[in-house]
Parts: structure tokens; C-alpha cells; sequence
């Protein structure tokens, strides 16, 4: 009766599975071939221009420099309605929110990050980066929600990011986004069990299958990151210790790793 049962659940499974791949966008490499050249000069880089431009705005403190790419993104959109343009505005809005949070100016932060969303629910067939950005965006949302509202986002960032794993189960963005979600999940609600996991896949997988200026490749810094907090919160400093000087060996430059520096010293 049991094998039965489960013969059935996987035969619903794969039906699901099939339907969702039916309806997926078409992977984003595939997509570069149809933008405009002065889409793609604008486009060239643009993950580091954001954060470059996210980077000088907190200098600045003023949105000059992320509105100034933000406009380059809706120009180059207006005359080509390319998937991976709005994958773009929707990342920008997602370093728009933190600007605003990290300002102390909640309302704003959360209109930004639901305008992320919404843009990132205009493209109609996801593909997997799609889904785990909007997964990213989502769970960052979780901190504007209580209550009914916030189950409701959890429910559907999870169904976002193993949706994403579905697709493409050697996307680190996605086994990334699925890390960070368990690891602000509070362990009341289930939260904590996976994290570890997800983030040693994340750090194992590539940053990008085919190497290009116009495609996203963030994700493993970011893991490399939370990983070495989980170990700290863990108190497990010889694991710490060791991701971090590979997170360091791999990007010398990064804030987000270095900063644990001083949380290791005689551990």
C-alpha cells in the first residue's frame, strides 16, 4: 500500500515538475543574442555597476547614483522588453531597499523592495535566476510582515526557491537564497536545519555555467559570508576560521567576509 502511495505521489510530482518546465522562461544566456547593442553597452557589467552605484549612493548619501542606473535599465527596457532587463531593476531595488534601511527609512525601504518584487512578477515564464532573485527579494520583504501576511510570503518564497532548485539544481543563487531563507527562519518555526547544507552546495557550484559581462554571478561571496556566521553563531570557530580564509583567499576585497576578522582573532 505504502509503494503505491508513493508510486502515485511521484507520478504527481513529475507531473508538476513537467507542467512548471513547460511554462519556464528560457535561461538568460540564451536571451543576450536578442538585446539591442546599446542595450548591451548599458547592460555590460551592470551587476557591479549596480553595486558600484549602490556603494557610492551610501557614500553620497543620495540615490543620484543608483536612480542614474535605474534610468539606463527603464531607456534600454522601453525599446527592448528583454526578461533579463527587468531580472536587473529588480536587483537595483533590492540595493534601493537596504539604502533606505540602512537610513533608517522604513516605509521607503519597503515600497523598494515591493517594487522589486512586482517587477521581477512582470516576467511571466520564470526561469531559475527569475525565481531566486524574487525568492531574495521576498524573504528580504519578510522583515515589513507579521502574522497571516508572513506565512504567506514564506510559503511562497519556498515554493520560489525549490522551484528554482527544480529547474536548475546547480544554481548557487538559488541554493544560496534557500540557505539564507532557513537561516532567518527563527527554529520555532522550523528554521536552522538546512542552512549549513545549502551554503556548502552554494560555495562548491559555480558562479557562472557560461561566463559573460551581462549575466548574473552573485551569490557565493554572500555564502561565504553567512556560513562563517552560522559556524560563529555555533560557536564552531575552526570551521569558521577555515571559510573564512577561503572566502578571503577567493575575494580579498570583500567587506561582507572581512568583517569577521576581528570575531576570530585568538578563537
Amino acid at each position: 500500500m505504502k509503494i503505491k502511495t508513493l508510486f502515485i505521489f511521484s507520478l504527481l510530482v513529475l507531473g508538476f515538475c513537467c507542467s512548471q518546465n513547460h511554462k519556464t522562461g528560457v535561461e538568460y544566456h540564451k536571451q543576450i543574442d536578442s538585446l539591442k547593442v546599446n542595450s548591451e553597452d548599458d547592460l555590460k557589467n551592470i551587476q557591479s555597476k549596480i553595486y558600484d552605484a549602490f556603494v557610492s549612493s551610501i557614500t553620497a548619501e543620495n540615490l543620484k547614483d543608483i536612480n542614474n542606473v535605474c534610468k539606463q535599465l527603464e531607456d534600454a527596457y522601453s525599446k527592448n522588453q528583454n526578461n533579463l532587463l527587468l531580472y536587473w531593476k529588480g536587483y537595483l531595488y533590492y540595493y534601493k531597499s537596504i539604502f533606505y534601511i540602512q537610513n533608517n527609512e522604513k516605509s521607503k525601504s519597503e515600497k523598494a523592495i515591493t517594487k522589486g518584487i512586482n517587477i521581477l512578477k512582470e516576467i511571466e515564464y520564470k526561469n531559475s535566476e527569475d525565481l531566486a532573485l524574487l525568492a531574495l527579494l521576498q524573504s528580504f520583504s519578510q522583515q515589513f510582515n507579521s502574522g497571516f501576511k508572513a506565512a504567506k510570503v514564506s510559503s511562497k518564497i519556498k515554493q520560489n526557491v525549490d522551484l528554482a532548485l527544480a529547474l536548475d539544481p546547480d544554481n548557487l543563487r538559488a541554493h544560496f537564497v534557500y540557505a539564507s531563507n532557513d537561516f532567518y527562519t527563527p527554529e520555532k518555526y522550523g528554521g536552522g536545519k538546512e542552512a549549513e547544507k545549502y551554503l556548502l552546495n552554494a560555495i562548491s557550484l559555480s558562479e557562472q555555467k557560461i561566463s559573460n559581462p551581462y549575466l548574473p554571478s552573485w551569490g557565493k561571496e554572500e555564502a561565504y559570508a553567512m556560513l562563517i556566521q552560522l559556524y560563529i553563531n555555533d560557536e564552531n570557530f575552526e570551521s569558521a576560521k577555515k571559510y573564512f580564509n577561503q572566502g578571503m583567499e577567493k575575494y580579498p576585497n570583500s567587506y561582507s567576509i572581512s568583517r569577521y576578522a576581528t570575531k576570530l582573532i585568538d578563537k
